[in-house]
């Protein structure tokens, strides 16, 4: 049975529940770390933000024919997370120029919200993330091409992340540019999540306007801390 799922912040962002998903298999994995950086630039922004790491979930493979009261513990989990966001941050390793297996696997498993009104990630926004070399943005591509497929609506900025970019030791981004437009990306996400939370239809042109204003204060260091 479907479930109807509802916003539960205001207007403007503030409050609004953002859900990490990815991360990959491997220990201290930098994706992971480029990820709890992203989450944590959202709390900064005023989000409640949760990590669904692929790593600790550990899913088992996705398979069709299980039937949903027979899932592990980890995938009831990750469905009631995903329920209950306002919006989402994927990210990915890149291995052979696409998403890491683990990550696509989570994201499968989220076959089982095609009964929800809305289905899946139900309309909400979604930020993209890859970790990796030039190739970096197939991932992003592919992880687009997903977001569409479960009625996620991806956010004008994406954002490919050198694994130089990371400090392994802090885990902070230690890159000015890639961390400017990880604020840029989350802001988009922040904003939406409140524009489509408002009780009343809201302009395209109101939505434009206000990645044009996202896009002038991160250009800006010092607006936005």
């Amino acid at each position: 049975m479907g479930v109807k799922r509802l916003h539960g912040h205001d207007a403007t962002g503030a409050g609004s529940r953002i859900l990490g998903i990815g991360g990959s298999t491997r220990q201290g994995s930098r994706s992971l770390l480029a990820l709890q950086a992203a989450l944590a630039i959202a709390a900064e922004m005023g989000a409640t933000v949760s990590l669904a790491d692929v790593r600790t979930m550990a899913l088992p493979l996705y398979d069709p024919d299980q039937a949903l009261s027979d899932a592990p513990p980890a995938v009831t989990w990750l469905l009631d997370e995903v329920r209950a966001a306002d919006a989402y941050l994927l990210c990915t390793p890149t291995y052979l120029g696409t998403i890491a297996g683990s990550v696509k696997n989570a994201l499968d498993s989220l076959t089982a919200l095609s009964g929800d009104d809305p289905p899946f990630l139900g309309g909400k926004p979604v930020g993209l993330i890859a970790l990796g070399g030039t190739n970096a943005t197939d991932a992003i591509t592919a992880l687009g091409h997903v977001t569409h497929s479960l009625n996620g609506l991806a956010v004008p900025t994406t954002v490919a992340v050198p694994g130089q970019a990371i400090d392994r030791v802090t885990g902070g981004v230690i890159d000015a540019a890639v961390r400017r437009r990880l604020q840029r990306m989350i802001g988009e996400v922040v904003t939406l999540s409140g524009l489509i939370g408002r009780p009343r239809p809201v302009d395209p042109e109101t939505i434009s306007n206000h990645f044009w204003k996202i896009g002038r204060e991160v250009s800006h260091p010092g607006t936005l801390g």
